[in-house]
């Protein structure tokens, strides 16, 4: 396999079977999850998502677990709240469980992202910066975490606020921590599925106040097409992962990035060991490295075996 393809793949994918529309029971989840990352392809795989209500029912299965299959990274999604007190009161209960769970799980697991959606009631600031306090007291030193800030609606106000309490959050922590934004690109209806300068606005956004960002939902193909379920064009990691590179190398506006997220022609891309590249935009394979860390690091899917089916029937897989 090519160093390119290795750099934008690796690590791509965090496991989410538990939610829909896999809907998977805990122990099938889990199962699969192994599974897959013991796979001539698990490499892809980063990370098994778990709500922190459910992390005690996690940690039951990690008796039957063979060491050889561990230590793994968990995902943990954070209840969230309609309001600030609600909001700040789930973080010091997810704080806990996540304390609860590092400590006692040392060896075989480490939880080091932490997911949580903010308020479309406004409010990010404040939400942000205290959130990231109470989980940095209590989580463990590597903790990541990402803020939710929601695409539907009326999202041009929200996501400039969003990005900026992120990045304000960073800096208050001399980026001794990193923190990041989350955006969810799809659901179990047309409605959930937000508009491609929407995304592409995300993107941009995250590329210029330099925080990380996460995408979820919706994610199951690599090029955007149109889902006959759903009878609504949904969006392909491709799509996103191709606009964050070169939003990252060529610092491209947004009119473009909403072009590369929306194109529906899979021969507009480029997949080489040289680079990657849309139309008449390349980005070498340093870069497609570099902003897999720096902008767009992974994607959760509720199935692993779509994507990965997917990217071998392209050749990409080698």
């Amino acid at each position: 396999m090519n160093p390119c393809t290795q750099a934008l793949l690796d690590g791509i994918i965090d496991y989410a079977g538990l939610f829909p529309p896999a809907g998977l029971p805990m122990e099938e989840a889990w199962k699969r999850f192994l599974q897959h990352r013991s796979s001539d392809d698990g490499w892809m795989l980063a990370r098994f998502v778990c709500p922190a209500v459910r992390l005690e029912e996690l940690e039951a299965l990690f008796a039957e677990t063979d060491d050889s299959q561990v230590p793994v990274s968990v995902a943990v999604l954070g209840r969230g709240g309609d309001t600030l007190d609600d909001f700040l009161e789930s973080i010091d209960q997810d704080a806990a469980a996540v304390q609860g769970f590092s400590v006692r799980q040392q060896v075989r697991a480490v939880a080091d992202v932490f997911e949580v959606k903010l308020s479309e009631t406004g409010g990010a600031a404040v939400a942000v910066e205290k959130a990231w306090r109470r989980l940095n007291e209590v989580g463990p030193a590597s903790l990541l975490p990402f803020f939710e800030v929601s695409l539907l609606g009326e999202w041009r106000p929200r996501l400039p606020a969003a990005a900026a309490a992120v990045r304000d959050t960073a800096r208050a922590a001399a980026r001794t921590h990193r923190v990041g934004l989350k955006i969810r690109c799809g659901g179990v209806d047309a409605a959930s599925i937000p508009e491609s300068m929407a995304v592409a606005a995300a993107i941009a956004t995250c590329r210029a106040v330099e925080v990380p960002l996460k995408a979820t939902q919706g994610l199951h193909h690599p090029f955007r097409h149109h889902d006959t379920t759903l009878d609504a064009e949904v969006h392909g990691f491709l799509n996103l992962f191709a606009a964050s590179v070169l939003a990252y190398a060529r610092d491209l506006p947004v009119t473009q990035l909403t072009e590369i997220v929306a194109e529906m022609d899979p021969t507009a891309f480029v997949f080489s060991a040289d680079g990657i590249g849309w139309r008449d935009f390349r980005a070498s394979a340093e870069e497609v490295g570099a902003a897999r860390s720096k902008i767009l690091t992974s994607f959760g899917s509720c199935s692993f075996s779509e994507p990965r089916d997917d990217l071998s029937n392209m050749n990409l897989l080698g």
